[in-house]
């Protein structure tokens, strides 16, 4: 073996090029060229990637622009360019840009001018497992240890976290700032990083600004929606029902089309106004014009409806993150509780327009997650559209601090940005004597509406939490509470036959893969665990452990106090709100000694064992006795 020079022998760092000394004249030459072919391009591709990257800052920096977008003073530097219709993909994504195609010979030839024998995987595959990529433990230690890498590795953990957040967004369908500010608004965004909440809200800033810099006029002006008006006016009419024509595998149920222009057949008032029985779950009406036992009724809009901003055409686009990655965004499943609402309603303003009555405030309760802005807020707002022209020239949809007024004679809608604004409009309207009616989804930037009790027709759709609508409307004794109940599991199975059925009709899915029972097998197991609830049982995977997850929290920060366990279980007629009672318990209308009332119960067979649980093993002292024994329930019983 030929010696080495000495000063390879004190200076070579890395002992896995000694070998190559050994090797006769012409492998170094051909290792040369190709050396210099690889230099070269990498060096290409260096230039490529600069280009595209943009400097990620500094962990600590990074933490202290975390720490004040949380608290809403200086957050971090996003892009001026930022407009509600952006991704929030980008918006998250804006600092990792190049990082997710970066590969390790780039880095290695960056540093070191060479891939040390190394596969070209991507920088994140090195990170997860440096010693599968190289095996020599001194080189791979040269190269972890070096300060880059540790940057490197810092900016790859802010990649891995916005990723996350970008996936976890879209399985609660925000794809774009616009669904970020409505969902922030209507407080529907839960287990979001503060991170990740500090850097969509200062996006959601710029956006604002840029917005309102782009605003034809001043504040009040609105923006006219074209086709809006008519797609929501000649939504389609579907029906699910049940017969025993459907054979095996349908759930007994199948959909029919309603031809334009056909009379609708839904539920009468007598149908509608029916308690649900714990005990004998319902299982659909029979309605005359209808063949078959109506379950469900679906409508459909090309645009989509008020609650989602009309923003059919940007999710049509974004993948479908549901149970069975059917896009409802144009659709409102219409239950029998939703046209109970309409029937109320109705015959209020039937009352009005006769003189034997006045316009009554009402307030729609129900469990959050139930589908009220989709279901019975596209309902009324449709009926309300076909009622005669005479008793209501205006219909306003107010929802997530934006507003809708839909105008019937000139059949457009125009859109504010403010809520305020639309509702200097609405009061200019009542003083030259025009009459309308008002649905108010309400949420966190609802501003009041107590001025137009009574001139104009008002209904609040809210879930069970006063801070959510006393400030809309401060008379609120005065309002007539109308409760809708959850899902029963045949609506839910109603869904899934719909949802599978569209996917037929459009060659989305071949029939030989479509297996109802099992669907519903799992939707059971979900609906067991969280309770009936669309938003999350019918959601993908993600979307459902997620939820169950923060009911399981939920459980888990409630007192070890017998008192709360039997505030929850034995006085089913008040709501308990402590910011995760909604997790818990759902509101429903049952008939108690002859009279309709709210009644509130664990939302799922899984919390109410829970609750049952953690009651008996609960410790019992005095003054827990008394107040369970001279409870309300316990005196009425």
């Amino acid at each position: 073996m030929v010696p080495l020079p000495e000063c390879l022998c004190h200076c070579s760092p890395l002992p896995v090029f000694v070998p190559l000394l050994t090797r006769p004249p012409f492998y170094f030459l051909n290792s040369l060229i190709v050396r210099i072919a690889l230099k070269a391009r990498h060096k290409h591709k260096r230039v490529i990637l600069k280009e595209t990257m943009r400097p990620v800052r500094a962990s600590a920096e990074m933490e202290r622009t975390r720490v004040a977008a949380t608290s809403h003073e200086v957050v971090a530097q996003p892009s001026v360019r930022w407009t509600l219709d952006n991704v929030v993909e980008d918006v998250l994504m804006e600092d990792c840009g190049g990082l997710g195609d970066m590969g390790l010979h780039d880095f290695l030839m960056e540093h070191f001018e060479e891939d040390f024998g190394t596969l070209d995987v991507s920088m994140c595959a090195f990170i997860h497992n440096p010693g599968a990529c190289i095996g020599d433990d001194r080189s791979r230690e040269e190269v972890t240890d070096l300060e880059p890498y540790k940057e490197l590795l810092g900016k790859y953990e802010l990649y891995k976290t916005m990723r996350e957040g970008v996936d976890s967004l879209h399985d609660m369908r925000i794809f774009s700032l616009r669904h970020w500010e409505s969902a922030a608004a209507a407080n529907e965004v839960e287990g979001i990083d503060d991170s990740l909440r500090g850097k969509l809200n200062a996006a959601l800033l710029i956006a604002r600004r840029n917005e309102e810099r782009m605003m034809v006029g001043n504040a009040s002006s609105g923006v006219e929606i074209d086709g809006a008006y008519d797609a929501v006016v000649n939504a389609r009419w579907s029906y699910v029902v049940r017969s025993g024509e459907y054979g095996e595998g349908t759930l007994g149920m199948g959909v029919l089309d309603v031809a334009p222009r056909e009379q609708v057949h839904l539920w009468s008032e007598a149908q509608a106004n029916v308690i649900p029985d714990p005990w004998d779950p319902w299982e659909g009406d029979e309605v005359p014009g209808v063949k078959g036992k109506l379950v469900m009724a679906v409508l459909s809009s090309q645009k989509g409806w008020p609650y989602m901003l009309f923003s059919a055409d940007d999710v049509r686009k974004e993948r479908v993150q549901s149970l069975t990655e059917y896009n409802a965004v144009c659709d409102a499943y219409i239950r029998k509780e939703d046209l109970r609402v309409w029937h109320i309603v109705k015959k209020n303003i039937d009352d009005w327009s006769s003189g034997v009555g006045i316009f009554l405030p009402f307030l729609l309760i129900g469990t959050r997650g139930i589908g009220k802005s989709c279901g019975t807020g596209s309902l009324l707002l449709y009926q309300l559209l076909h009622s005669p022209l005479e008793r209501l020239e205006v219909v306003a949809y107010f929802v997530s601090g934006k507003a809708y007024i839909f105008h019937r004679k000139e059949r457009r809608v125009v859109y504010y940005r403010k809520q305020s604004a639309a509702m200097g409009k609405i009061k200019g309207m009542t003083r030259r004597g025009i009459c309308g009616y008002i649905i108010f989804d309400t949420g966190k930037e609802s501003i009041g509406a107590g001025d137009l009790v009574g001139r104009w027709g008002i209904i609040l759709i809210s879930s069970p939490n006063e801070k959510k609508y006393q400030k809309i409307i401060p008379q609120r004794p005065h309002a007539l509470q109308i409760y809708i109940c959850c899902y029963e599991d045949v609506e839910l199975k109603a869904a899934l036959v719909w949802e599978r059925h569209w996917q037929l009709e459009k060659k989305l899915i071949k029939l030989e893969d479509v297996n109802l029972e099992n669907d519903w097998k799992v939707l059971k197991e979900r609906i067991g665990m969280i309770g009936p609830l669309p938003r999350y049982v019918l959601a993908n995977k993600a979307a459902y452990e997620k939820r169950l997850k923060d009911v399981k929290s939920a459980l888990g920060l409630i007192s070890h106090d017998i008192g709360r366990y039997s505030e929850l279980l034995c006085n089913p007629h008040k709501w308990h709100e402590n910011g995760t009672t909604h997790k818990l318990m759902k509101v429903t209308r049952r008939r108690v000694h002859g009279k309709s009332m709210c009644w509130d119960e664990p939302i799922s067979t899984y919390v109410w064992k829970e609750l049952q649980r953690r009651a008996f093993t609960a410790p019992l002292t005095e003054d827990v006795i008394r107040r369970v024994l001279f409870s309300e329930q316990a005196q009425s019983d």
